[in-house]
């Protein structure tokens, strides 16, 4: 399975969700924020800062998306641009009624988070910010 489809996947079990009436996930929220580093140590700590926002997601009751977490060991295997592409792909199916992008403390210092910035402003679709 390849890291689209399970992204995908995601969405699908978000929408089955809603579709049967269950009330507790208003959306899915994509955490948008800084990944690359100089080495992989500052990439480590950009996934972690990223994942601390997933619990207050949850809480906010969305289903959270953390693109970070799927790619942080995979960035030697494919070229840069294919997780920036992933990622704005992701957004581009996401849903403007009920998904947000959740905006990590520091983004504006990341060229691919405001893309997805500016790509989510463009559909529409509703930007939260730590």
């Amino acid at each position: 399975m390849s890291i689209i489809d399970a992204c995908m996947g995601l969405i699908k079990a978000e929408e089955t969700l809603r579709k049967q009436g269950n009330g507790m996930f208003k959306g899915v929220a994509f955490i948008s924020g800084r990944f690359r580093g100089d080495n992989h140590w500052q990439i480590h700590c950009n996934v972690i800062e990223a994942e601390k926002a997933i619990p207050k997601l949850i809480r906010m009751n969305y289903i959270p998306y953390c693109p970070h977490t799927t790619t942080r060991h995979l960035q030697d295997l494919f070229p840069d641009d294919t997780f920036l592409e992933m990622c704005l792909a992701f957004i581009g199916r996401m849903n403007p009624e009920t998904d947000i992008i959740y905006m990590v403390k520091g983004w504006s210092n990341s060229k691919g988070a405001c893309e997805e910035h500016e790509l989510a402003i463009h559909l529409g679709i509703k930007v939260e910010y730590e």
